[in-house]
């Protein structure tokens, strides 16, 4: 099984009205005869995984998916195009980004709807599975194992975004169900949810360690088939999750650190390592790193298979992969560059994206989470913060030619610097930028954090005459054999890395009070985030020990501030948040608040999502609102 030979294919449709429209699915006119013992064959079974895992993609790097996972917290808003364009792709950003939740938002079906029906074939699998002839024990188990983390992975997705969620789909708990189902059995009171949520927890907590007691130790080379280490990582995200939740159980961190310190400690069992340079982790050709745990995979090239919206993967669709393009401000706009509106990024050049302005980086992220661009690596190795001279056409066309000669007629070559991004007003100033000067004095522009796009000063169009719609942009998911310059991405689409498992280690020591142990962990995550390519070895001496810090400085807020410096935009920031502020609030609302675009708005009841009105409107009651929940 290699999962990036997935087909979008979900084999055993659930007839269930936790997904859309029990009317919708009665009507239906099947063309093939399918039934249930497919899955009782080892192609059925294998089938039926498949198409579990291959709605990952839905998941992590689609638009919507970045939209609820990334857009309105400490980390990233909204961007310039969903601040005047109400399409129906980028308005739920901006909603969103302002904390007008509603029901409504189509963003929410991504997760709730459509989640259930993959859990619920998961459920026939695990129940399918004994009766599979040709398994040996050992594919019974790493099989079964499979299934069973799945389902915990999407049932902590729901969790995360949701709070409590049904367990039992309209044949029981965690049974598979297949016959339409008009019900929505999650209780109406706070008692029963919460009632519920400490079942959801049980549940994803005993799927997670068989998982971990049963899957292979390595994933093999070059696919993201689950392994041990996934298992033992989303275990200690889900303990650490109730832990600070209102259904806390004693003991709860310190499963959580046991799990995570069970990878951090037998890296040669598992196979996993840190990449020496952080830039190395996201390098296109290096997907399968041995820091990667978990990636949602694409094909290349076969956009229909990966469940875009045609063959040239041009549009924003669920499916699709745009992490690579949603995070890229307008770097196109003339004013920019040197001449003045002299052209010299000419179209859409592969290598900078499509520019789709969704999501821009908060000023605390830029300024405050990054504070240091120096000893730390990693601003430099996640954002973009300079554009050069360059083309999307091929060399050796016209339209190549033509440029070239414009190029040479003002003095110019490809990767003449067009525009830059300063690390500080301080260099900005440095590099000619004054009042009188805006944009610098040197043979390029040069913008300062004050220049650049943020909410807070466009009110556009048009916007203020100081004001460009540029930003950092994140380039970590940067993507340069796309099939067009519009086109998404079929690279893997990063998960769970080994990076992430240290700083869960760390976190859940300091929960215990080894905050020794925690700083411990957390330094060897800035040691390597010291590194840069080239350095003396004096000079890396030293950003090395400029990076340490001490068990005093370990907090719960550095410890969310160092995972923004190493984790940003990497599809996990809402739920990160959200989840750890389950029986306190307040940790998730100062967190948002760091959000400029926060203040003032964001509530305690923004922690978890509404109820999508689709799912309301299929249940067989007419008192729908009390299934809602609170606030909305």
């Amino acid at each position: 099984m290699v999962m990036k030979n997935f087909k979008l294919l979900f084999v055993g449709i659930v007839l269930l009205c936790t997904s859309q429209g029990c009317n919708d699915i009665l009507q239906e006119d099947p063309k093939t005869a399918f039934t249930t013992d497919y899955y009782k064959t080892a192609q059925g079974f294998q089938d039926g995984l498949n198409a579990a895992y291959s709605y990952l993609r839905f998941q992590y790097g689609s638009n919507p998916a970045l939209g609820l996972n990334i857009t309105g917290t400490d980390e990233f808003t909204f961007g310039p195009e969903p601040n005047y364009n109400s399409s129906g792709d980028n308005q739920p950003h901006k909603l969103m980004g302002t904390y007008d939740v509603t029901p409504q938002i189509g963003y929410l079906q991504i997760t709730f709807n459509r989640t259930f029906p993959v859990i619920n074939t998961l459920n026939g699998l695990i129940a399918f599975a004994e009766q599979v002839p040709t398994f040996t024990e050992q594919q019974f188990r790493e099989s079964v194992a499979q299934a069973r983390y799945l389902r915990a992975h999407y049932y902590y997705l729901l969790v995360g975004h949701f709070g409590s969620v049904p367990l039992n789909l309209g044949s029981g708990d965690l049974a598979f169900n297949t016959i339409p189902y008009a019900g929505f059995n999650r209780g109406t009171s706070d008692a029963e949810r919460t009632e519920l949520l400490s079942r959801n927890y049980q549940a994803m907590i005993e799927d997670l360690t068989y998982a971990a007691e049963n899957l292979p130790d390595r994933r093999p080379a070059g696919e993201f088939r689950l392994f041990k280490a996934v298992a033992y990582h989303l275990l200690a995200k889900v303990y650490l999750a109730r832990h600070y939740s209102t259904v806390s159980q004693t003991g709860d961190a310190q499963k959580a650190y046991d799990a995570a310190n069970e990878v951090v400690t037998n890296l040669g069992k598992y196979g996993v390592a840190l990449q020496q340079n952080f830039t190395e982790v996201f390098r296109q050709g290096n997907d399968y790193n041995s820091e990667i745990l978990f990636s949602a995979e694409r094909i290349p090239g076969a956009y229909i298979n990966n469940g875009y919206l045609n063959a040239n993967a041009d549009g924003i669709g669920d499916g699709e992969n745009m992490a690579s393009n949603c995070f890229t401000s307008n770097y196109e706009q003339p004013v920019l560059q040197t001449p003045a509106g002299l052209d010299i990024i000419d179209g859409r050049p592969l290598a900078f994206q499509r520019p789709l302005r969704k999501l821009a980086p908060t000023r605390w992220l830029t300024e405050t989470a990054f504070a240091d661009k120096v000893n730390d690596a990693r601003y430099h190795g996640s954002f973009r913060t300079v554009w050069t001279a360059a083309t999307q056409n091929a060399s050796g066309t016209t339209a190549y030619t033509n440029f070239i000669n414009t190029l040479t007629t003002n003095g110019r070559v490809l990767g003449d610097t067009a525009f830059f991004l300063a690390d500080s007003p301080a260099q900005a100033a440095a590099m000619g930028v004054s009042g009188a000067n805006p944009f610098g004095t040197k043979y390029y522009r040069v913008y300062s954090s004050a220049n650049w796009y943020s909410n807070q000063l466009y009110a556009g169009p048009p916007a203020p005459s100081n004001v460009v719609l540029v930003y950092p942009s994140l380039r970590k998911f940067v993507d340069t054999e796309r099939a067009s310059p519009n086109g998404s991405s079929g690279r893997p689409m990063p998960i769970f890395r080994l990076a992430e498992t240290y700083l869960l280690a760390a976190e859940a020591a300091f929960e215990i009070g080894n905050a020794t142990r925690a700083a411990e962990l957390i330094n060897i995550i800035r040691t390597r985030a010291a590194f840069r390519t080239g350095l003396s070895a004096p000079v890396l001496a030293t950003r090395v020990a400029n990076m340490q810090i001490t068990s005093g400085q370990v907090n719960f807020n550095f410890i969310m501030d160092e995972r923004a410096r190493e984790l940003a935009g990497e599809g996990s920031r809402w739920t990160d948040l959200a989840l750890r502020g389950g029986a306190d609030p307040s940790k998730f609302i100062s967190r948002v608040n760091l959000n400029e675009d926060a203040n003032g708005k964001v509530q305690a009841k923004h922690r978890i999502r509404p109820i999508p009105q689709s799912q309301l409107d299929a249940i067989n009651d007419p008192e729908k609102q009390k299934y809602q929940n609170p606030g909305y």
